[in-house]
């Protein structure tokens, strides 16, 4: 008799209560029904269970292969439209045959498999979420929970995956209705796909379609402000320059971004110093005060005072936790070297002394928002020498910035700026571009450039046209770059995107 019909498999799912998975958009249908009828068509009973926290959902799961007396759980969100039949088969069954511990589908999008996990191994998950990896137990069930937590210590457990023919993981698909977001891809690859089923042609079908690969923007980086303190040899110069953005027309636009996009990190200010800004503690705590909005700003640390430290705190604290995985606040200090003479070389006419007041910046903001700073590196030929000496002090968890640091690449502006990079770091097979996809760029007049490499509100093409936020809405700005991106997935490139490398970094 086969070890599979001798071992009892259940299905546990686990319901985040989003309010897109009851949407019947699937040829009438949920996801929430379309997960239930996968469960059916594997003969498995199904279970569901709502905890709060990755511990708890553990111990709910290993009560529940007890209670069942189940020898293996297939794990699952039940937000999930396109989970897939045959390749839940080929897990189950590599997972019972292998006498696996852990068993996943690697290289395909999230969203057409579940996880198995021996029931057994789910106690030993629930203790160690208990116990020596409690920081991680206590944190909010989400989607890479269990493997986040299986990864501490993988060696001891053994893990079995089903791989993929192509890999698809680059693009960063994931097909769930928990967001806005990913629930406008799921409708997306429904209507492209039609009657098509099979897991590597949703693959393929995805990476073609413009409704999968762009839906609402995750990250908008707006200039409040363009000033700057001194001139940085890596950032261009802007229009309109040292305009400060009002606050009315900033509170305004960050309404519309939570409306729009539910979840998203607005960074500030970009390429001017957001420290200028009059009403900067008002526009973060403004930014806050919706729970799927997260802040990011980079600062040269000259105008950080205690006092400010102090203020972003108690904004910080007033806060409520945000709905996605992104801390309330996160702050780059850029210092891109470890000596105040190549600190001086990167940003000229600072003045004397900036680079140790940017240094001790990064003290007085950790006290304040501990974990949440990141002293900044922007890799270039003028500075390639200190690299590993920045690396080694900021790494240090014993440091001011407890170990977080952030390594950037040097980004010309598809040759606005000259060519300074040490090292080409891009992948061999060039992938639509994401800030084309999640990113949008909006100048402190509400200008929003068609791309970030058109610092200036120009076209890269010469026939896409700049939109303004504060003259038509956000969805209306945001399609006018929708023909570019279909370029870039037909593999076909204008000058100016041709010559930009930038196409493969990511923002959150």
């Amino acid at each position: 008799m086969p070890i599979k019909n001798l071992m009892k498999t259940i299905v546990i799912f686990y319901d985040n209560d989003s309010s897109y998975a009851n949407e019947k958009v699937f040829n009438g249908k949920s996801a929430v029904e379309l997960s239930s009828e996968w469960a059916k068509s594997l003969n498995l009973s199904a279970f569901t269970v709502k905890s709060d926290t990755l511990s708890q959902l553990l111990c709910d799961m290993k009560e529940i292969c007890t209670k069942e007396n189940a020898d293996t759980a297939v794990f699952s969100y039940i937000d999930l439209p396109f989970i897939d039949k045959s390749l839940s088969e080929k897990i189950i069954d590599s997972h019972i045959t292998y006498k696996s511990e852990y068993t996943f589908a690697d290289g395909y999008p999230y969203g057409f498999a579940p996880e198995a996990l021996n029931a057994g191994t789910i106690g030993i998950l629930a203790e160690l979420s208990k116990n020596t990896q409690k920081s991680l137990g206590d944190q909010r069930v989400s989607r890479d929970g269990i493997y986040n937590l299986i990864k501490t210590d993988i060696n001891a457990f053994d893990v079995e995956t089903v791989i993929a023919d192509s890999d698809w993981r680059l693009l960063r698909l994931s097909f769930h209705c928990g967001t806005k977001d990913n629930f406008m891809q799921c409708k997306a690859l429904s209507k492209a796909a039609g009657n098509k089923n099979g897991v590597e042609e949703l693959s393929e079908i995805a990476s073609k379609t413009l409704g999968c690969l762009k839906t609402i923007p995750g990250f908008y980086n707006i200039q409040i402000s363009g000033k700057s303190s001194y001139e940085s040899v890596y950032l261009p110069c802007t229009v309109p320059v040292n305009e400060d953005m009002p606050f009315d027309k900033c509170s305004s636009l960050i309404e519309k971004i939570a409306e729009f996009s539910e979840n998203a990190v607005i960074s500030l200010s970009a390429w001017g110093e957001p420290l200028y800004h009059p009403d900067f503690l008002k526009i973060v705590e403004k930014i806050l005060s919706y729970p799927g909005l997260s802040v990011f700003f980079e600062t040269d640390g000259l105008l950080v005072t205690e006092d400010l430290c102090n203020s972003l705190a108690k904004i910080s604290n007033a806060a409520a936790p945000r709905t996605h995985q992104w801390q309330k606040i996160m702050v780059a200090v850029n210092l891109d070297a470890a000596t105040e003479q190549t600190y001086q070389k990167l940003h000229k006419n600072s003045p004397q002394g900036a680079f140790q007041k940017a240094v001790n910046a990064v003290s007085l903001l950790q006290n304040a928002l501990p974990g949440q700073i990141y002293p900044q590196f922007v890799r270039m030929n003028d500075n390639e020498a200190e690299l590993e000496a920045f690396f080694r002090y900021w790494n240090e968890k014993s440091n001011p910035s407890g170990g977080n640091l952030i390594i950037q690449k040097y980004d010309d502006f598809a040759g606005l700026l000259p060519e300074c990079k040490p090292a080409d770091l891009s992948p061999l097979e060039r992938d639509p571009c994401w800030h084309l996809r999640r990113d949008l760029t909006i100048l402190s007049n509400g200008d929003t450039p068609a791309c970030r490499a058109c610092v200036n509100g120009g076209s890269p093409c010469g026939t896409i046209k700049s939109g303004n936020v504060f003259n038509e809405s956000l969805e209306e700005v945001w399609h006018k770059t929708n023909s570019l991106l279909l370029n870039h997935i037909n593999k076909n490139y204008c000058q100016k995107c041709e010559k930009c490398d930038e196409w493969y970094t990511f923002n959150f």
